[in-house]
């Protein structure tokens, strides 16, 4: 009777951590085999469907767009990781509304930064710097200056 109770509880646990995976996952885009696209075509594209992202809770379709000058973070965190990164930020970026701004960064090529007014936000509203980068001709969302929404 106990190895079968054991078995029960593998399997529930199998189970529970495959369920758990697929909603860690869950709206990636494409079909099965489907190859998503990572980045943006600029820099404000990267920062704006960035934020769409964050305002649909689309975890998966944030983490596209997240990455540095290397690439894509899915390629370093891999997709798990990267997509629980996008949750914690979309928890502080959560917002009503927003305005973009483009701020000059001097002789920086394949960076671009930008300010962000977020309005509607927890504390209110918050201006939050968010630097984008280039690669391979992909725009990517590299930095988020969250200061402003932790309270300091």
């Amino acid at each position: 009777m106990t190895g079968l109770r054991c078995r029960k509880r593998a399997s529930l646990s199998v189970l529970a951590g495959l369920a758990l995976m697929g909603c860690a996952s869950g709206r990636g885009a494409g079909g099965a085999g489907a190859s998503p696209e990572y980045g943006a075509p600029s820099a404000e594209a990267a920062v704006a469907q960035f934020l769409d992202g964050v305002r649909g809770r689309d975890y998966p379709a944030m983490a596209r767009l997240f990455g540095t000058a290397e690439g894509p973070a899915e390629r370093r965190w891999g997709r798990v990781e990267t997509e629980q990164r996008m949750f914690v930020l979309a928890g502080l970026l959560a917002h009503r509304s927003r305005t973009l701004r483009a701020q000059p960064l001097g002789d920086a090529a394949g960076t671009s930064r930008w300010v962000v007014e977020l309005t509607g936000t927890r504390h209110g509203g918050a201006t939050v710097p968010f630097i984008a980068v280039s690669y391979r001709g992909r725009w990517f969302v590299e930095r988020i200056l969250t200061k402003a929404l932790v309270g300091s």
